[in-house]
């Protein structure tokens, strides 16, 4: 027994060095960890327990029969995150490029399935050179996929179970290496995406694909680089420069997220007084509204301790989403950010934040709105794009009216018109409105309404701009003073010392904190597009 024990433990040993000696060599010369080391790094020291490590690759017939293949280019297993379980999987580059076999699918499909099964979050460490073609000639896999719908075995399973799993648990993805074709929809169809610049690339068709289809050259930073995918398509939701930086965020963003739908995310004790008056707040907005000023200020000095962890913080900017602490309790924040371009509304700000509304109704995360925009500068590039306007702005509207969170908005700025839509109101699911003494809120834009209604005394008279000035003027004292219009017509429900935000949101979610939602029509899922 003790002499076959000893040669279990060769052979497991062997198995766990992963690719041979000068692949891991590459690997570490490119400045990438490998596979166990990401491991090693994202779990609590001791606790990852390894599955499916003796799993062998089919036979193909080429060969690539005559390589071992250890784990067949994966690594799965469970462990603990600052205590809490977790799946994760990580691609294994040293291993034929990190290539996905037969018996890869299975592996990642089952773990997939077990995430599901026993409700608790997954994480996919990418690092591959996408399909092993070899396989496509071999003997079925060893089981059948997620629901055993398809006897031909796990090709292309890993594609089906992210969408039964979505809405479920918690799925991120930490994209260190390339990903290319159809492999690359699996990384982006999690929740989140953390990705390293560099040495991440994500695309439908490599640059030597387009340049034998197209006769085109391009880089693979320039058509799926991680700064472009930050940056211009929004698909990545932080930007890295190491490995060990992607996987510390992938670690601090689960302590926000509940292990499932039916969970409450973990509550994080603070130091920081739920009473705490914040002077500053006084000075952060300026006396003129159409100045600038970055919201991030007012974000850092209401949640607990000043941390907020910000979501595609690099993509449609004029928005600010991500997750921060009121006591202790996780909240979804959406602000506009005057810094940016005025806080201005577009295509881009609407996906982005409509995409986040609904992740946090799906795990129970309360949403915060720090509302100051003067609503979309409508162009002809954006009413003609193949996303216009007239199709991206209901999507926020539609992520808010079906939420059944918590909902808390606090006016800090100007807000009329549609924008008003798109930011929330009471009529749409909004549970309590504020308004600081410095907010402008409005059923409509004043200025527009002014041009509207006095269109022909204005174009008729000798000084438009004098006529135009004298009768906004008029408009404004006699219909709509700030701040209090909005309260008079049931827009908001109370205004608040800006010193005191904090404590009232905290107050107002913890009322809420039990919120059900009224009873709604069956329905299989609602039909808006993210």
């Amino acid at each position: 027994m003790l002499d076959r024990l000893k040669d279990v433990e060769e052979r497991r040993k062997r198995l766990r060095q992963g690719g041979p000696p000068r692949d891991v060599e590459r690997q570490h010369k490119m400045g990438k960890l490998t596979a166990r080391e990401r491991i090693e790094k994202l779990f609590d020291a001791g606790t990852f327990r390894e599955l499916d490590l003796w799993l062998r690759p089919i036979k193909t017939g080429f060969d690539i029969d005559n390589e071992e293949l250890p784990g067949d280019g994966v690594i799965i297993g469970i462990g603990e995150i600052q205590g809490r379980r977790v799946y994760a999987y990580s691609h294994d580059f040293t291993v034929a490029g990190g290539t996905f076999g037969t018996t890869f699918h299975h592996k990642v499909t089952r773990l997939m399935e077990m995430a599901l099964e026993k409700r608790l979050p997954y994480i996919q460490i990418i690092d591959s050179g996408g399909e092993r073609i070899h396989d496509w000639f071999g003997r079925p896999a060893h089981r059948p996929v997620l629901e055993g719908k398809h006897p031909q075995g796990a090709s292309f399973t890993m594609y089906r179970a992210p969408g039964i799993i979505s809405g479920v648990v918690p799925q991120i993805t930490v994209m260190l290496g390339p990903m290319y074709a159809g492999s690359a929809y699996v990384p982006t169809m999690a929740d989140f995406m953390i990705m390293r610049n560099k040495t991440a690339f994500m695309s439908v068709a490599s640059p030597a694909l387009l340049k034998a289809v197209t006769f085109q050259d391009v880089t693979q930073e320039e058509i799926g680089g991680a700064a472009l995918h930050a940056t211009v398509t929004g698909t990545a939701d932080f930007l890295t420069q190491t490995d060990e930086e992607a996987i510390a965020i992938c670690r601090e963003l689960l302590t926000y997220l509940p292990s499932n739908c039916d969970e409450k995310p973990p509550m994080v004790h603070s130091e920081d007084s739920p009473d705490r008056r914040e002077e500053r707040l006084l000075e952060i907005v300026p006396a003129d509204l159409s100045g600038p000023y970055d919201m991030h200020e007012v974000i850092r000095s209401i949640v607990d301790d000043g941390r907020f962890l910000e979501l595609q913080r690099l993509f449609a900017r004029s928005i600010i989403i991500g997750f921060a602490r009121l006591d202790g309790h996780t909240v979804g924040i959406v602000a506009n950010n005057p810094a940016e371009s005025g806080g201005i509304l577009s295509i881009d700000t609407c996906d982005k934040q409509a995409r986040f509304i609904r992740w946090c109704d799906a795990f129970n995360v309360p949403v915060v709105f720090l509302v100051d925009t003067p609503g979309f500068l409508s162009g002809v590039e954006q009413e003609q794009s193949r996303d216009g306007l007239i199709r991206t702005v209901p999507k926020p509207v539609f992520a808010i009216c079906e939420a059944t969170v918590p909902m808390v908005s606090v006016f800090v700025g100007r807000c009329d018109g549609i924008a008003r839509m798109i930011m929330g109101t009471v009529r749409m699911g909004i549970d309590v409105a504020y308004a600081w003494p410095s907010a402008q809120v409005a059923r409509v834009n004043i200025a527009e309404a002014v041009a509207k209604i006095y269109q022909a005394e204005i174009a008729a008279a000798a000084e438009p701009e004098r006529i135009k000035a004298q009768r906004l003027s008029e408009l404004q004292e006699k219909y709509i003073r700030y701040p209090y219009h909005a309260l008079e017509l049931g827009m908001v429900n109370e205004i608040i010392d800006p010193r005191h935000t904090r404590q009232v949101l905290i107050k107002t979610l913890g009322d809420l904190a039990n919120k059900k939602p009224y009873p709604r029509p069956w329905r299989k899922h609602s039909l808006i597009t993210q």
